[in-house]
């Protein structure tokens, strides 16, 4: 687990029991999530995202907000387990 202050704003960033025992680097992870810290803030409240680790997998979380805003990561996925396909994203007209 780590807590952060953000602008005035108490962050915490945990690891659930799924994901806390796995071979990650946290500290790469809680690096990005800090770099997307005004996002985070203005998601709402259960809000999912994904994160790409310094191996190149995903971690999937999740936005809580209540007293202190609690960002869950509850799954790792491989690349191996990735089934992409590439296209650029259209713009909603």
């Amino acid at each position: 687990m780590f807590r952060y202050n953000y602008n005035g704003k108490e962050l915490i960033i945990r690891f659930t029991s799924q994901t806390k025992s796995m071979n990650l680097n946290k500290d790469d992870l809680y690096n990005k999530i800090i770099s997307i810290c005004d996002k985070i803030l203005d998601a709402d409240h259960g809000t999912s995202f994904i994160v790409e680790d310094d191996e190149g997998r995903f971690a999937v979380g999740t936005v809580q907000h209540g007293e202190l805003t609690v960002i869950s990561i509850h799954h790792l996925v491989e690349q191996t387990q990735m089934y992409l396909q590439r296209r650029e994203a259209k713009k909603p007209s």
